[in-house]
């Protein structure tokens, strides 16, 4: 009953199909996903067009389960062009293993960034385990007010999904961003978010959903290259979902 109730409420309830979309880092969380207005590594499971370089540690409690966990560590180098990044998100139950790890590419050049990331993912029930392999695709632009994104994820997987974004930076400490979701299986969503450098070292994020209607939150500090950020989200029947990221750039 209780590993059922557990699959049920990260991966039913949640209104995100199987790891392929679901949301495990305090950027990600309080974004709903919207992966253009994140500036952190940890994201690049979600998208291998992040941009950002270096290493971020993660830990995800969803809908205040105190059975569950979810912690993440992830890195993110360049390399002439290219930025490579690399990663693992791990699901801590008595009753149920889940992990993704990932491997990235991308090539950014003049504004446009390319790539592509490979996920495997490892689950085990009791005495069963299984592994599964699924791609992801994303291109992006990003322009000095206004930018746009396509990600195809999941590729492989009965979750693959289309991910359509635009931005636009309203003032120098402000920038808004929408995105429509199309999956394979499931409903369409809609969602939108925003940034907003409060301080030099405090950065305000929001979100909004559609399906289900969810809204998040977060605050992120910076302190030279060091960041701290803590977000949270709501969901219509159950309790908020807790996310803390801390992460160094280089």
């Amino acid at each position: 009953m209780r590993l059922w109730l557990l699959l049920s409420c990260i991966f039913l309830y949640s209104g995100v199909a199987y790891a392929v979309t679901a949301e495990y880092s305090a950027s990600a969380n309080t974004l709903s996903g919207i992966t253009m207005l994140s500036q952190s590594v940890s994201d690049y499971a979600l998208s291998p067009v992040i941009g950002t370089t270096g290493v971020c540690s993660t830990w995800h409690k969803p809908f205040s389960n105190h059975e569950t966990s979810i912690y993440g560590l992830h890195t993110a180098f360049p390399t002439s062009n290219f930025i490579i990044a690399s990663g693992i998100n791990y699901l801590n139950h008595p009753d149920y293993r889940w992990q993704d790890e990932y491997l990235s590419i991308s090539i950014n050049y003049s504004g446009f960034a390319l790539g592509a990331t490979q996920h495997l993912v490892y689950e085990k029930i009791a005495a069963d385990s299984w592994y599964n392999w699924f791609n992801d695709f994303a291109l992006r632009y990003a322009g000095d007010t206004y930018g746009s994104e396509i990600r195809y994820i999941g590729i492989g997987s009965d979750d693959a999904a289309w991910i359509l974004s635009a931005q636009n930076k309203l003032s120098p400490s402000t920038t808004v961003c929408s995105s429509y979701t199309w999956r394979k299986n499931g409903n369409d969503c809609y969602a939108a978010a925003s940034s907003i450098q409060i301080a030099s070292p405090l950065l305000l994020q929001t979100s909004w959903q559609s399906d289900p209607a969810r809204f998040g939150m977060g605050l992120k500090f910076l302190i030279n290259k060091l960041e701290l950020m803590y977000g949270i989200r709501s969901h219509p029947e159950l309790n908020l979902t807790h996310s803390i990221d801390l992460g160094f750039r280089w």
